[in-house]
């Protein structure tokens, strides 16, 4: 059933093959706890397909979005589930969908409850086209019609602006305007940290001033996103770099948590920690380092996130020891069990790790 697609994207959205008037219903489907690269692509997709003559386009994730991407054209449609959400309205928009397109995660289990058992109700059903459009390694394969995947790529917004052809078709130009580049470049700004990490190319650049000239709002997206943190998160950030964090400089690792008590103490959410990860790299010597936080709910698993510098590829952390994943600099996990004991265990992964890589360099 699946397979790595070679048709241009715009072609697989298409969507005149979907029906008659009224009919032509897609739905995307983005990953939990949703960062800016899931909600700018997914965005994005719904301004161009619109565009092109979609009747309705629904995003749905679960989860809150960041406060900081709320700005973003579009945002105020985006079904937010948890697990007290009446889902009678959403199995109703699924049971109508005849495109589904999953955006910037490559497994079902990504999705999380309680949206993932609707959305595997729908896929592989002969009236859905399905479709993934994602960057992480090891796609799920037979899970739908056809799958966009490019590991290298740095983002899946900026996949999805090259596989509209880049800067080298007026497609964005034609179906997409200001508010879908603009979307776009959010989406590929967040998951490089402002184009400090990742897969940083020429043909990234050359993609941005494509997305520029259609009318992307940089300074707009600068400003919302990153220069928008509240007092409390600044706050936090203080908190975290002076008591929570512990420096191995011999290793190279630093780690640091948080609990329950810490989000009530600060007066913030989940959501609100998002790119805390990345502070500690900017410490000389800091080669990886790691970012446990308890949820809400005590029957949640802590949440897991590793970034690190150079080669060393802190997923080999995150599959080996918590069945995880993500990129080489860049990866997540889940522990159903104490703080303590994650916490535990990713010291013993990550000193393992510096000791089979000991020669990965930083790369300035």
């Amino acid at each position: 059933m699946s397979q790595l697609s070679n048709r241009p994207l715009s072609e697989t959205l298409e969507l005149t093959s979907l029906g008659g008037e009224g009919e032509r219903r897609v739905v995307i489907v983005g990953h939990k706890s949703p960062d800016g690269d899931c909600i700018g692509s997914a965005l994005a997709l719904r301004s161009y397909l619109l565009t092109r003559g979609a009747d309705e386009v629904s995003i749905m994730v679960v989860g809150r979005i960041p406060d900081n991407l709320l700005w973003l054209p579009g945002a105020e449609t985006i079904h937010q589930l948890s697990s007290q959400s009446d889902l009678e309205p959403i199995r109703q928009i699924l049971a109508q969908a005849r495109l589904l397109l999953l955006v910037d995660f490559n497994h079902l289990g990504r999705i999380g409850n309680p949206l993932e058992g609707l959305v595997a109700e729908i896929v592989g059903k002969p009236e859905v086209r399905s479709v993934m459009i994602d960057h992480h390694p090891e796609p799920e394969m037979g899970l739908v019609d056809e799958i966009y995947s490019d590991t290298s790529a740095c983002a899946t917004g900026f996949l999805i602006s090259e596989l509209l052809g880049g800067g080298t078709s007026r497609e964005l130009e034609l179906y997409g305007g200001a508010d879908m580049a603009t979307c776009l470049l959010a989406a590929t700004y967040t998951d490089t940290g402002l184009l400090r990490h990742g897969a940083i190319t020429p043909t990234l650049f050359r993609t941005i001033a494509h997305l520029l000239e259609v009318g992307a709002r940089h300074e707009e997206i600068v400003l919302r996103i990153f220069k928008s943190d509240k007092l409390n998160r600044q706050r936090l950030l203080g908190y975290i770099i002076n008591e929570r964090t512990t420096y191995d400089l011999d290793l190279g690792v630093a780690v640091f948590t948080l609990r329950q008590e810490d989000f009530d103490r600060f007066g913030i959410e989940p959501g609100d920690t998002e790119g805390l990860v990345n502070v500690p790299l900017d410490v000389a010597g800091i080669r990886a380092v790691a970012f446990l936080r308890e949820q809400r709910d005590p029957d949640e698993p802590v949440k897991i996130s590793l970034r690190s510098q150079g080669n060393l590829p802190v997923n080999e952390v995150a599959s080996k020891l918590f069945d995880g994943g993500g990129h080489l600099n860049a990866a997540g996990a889940e522990y159903q069990g104490s703080l303590s004991d994650a916490l535990a265990l990713v010291w013993q992964g990550l000193r393992e790790l510096v000791d089979r890589y000991p020669e990965c360099e930083i790369i300035d």
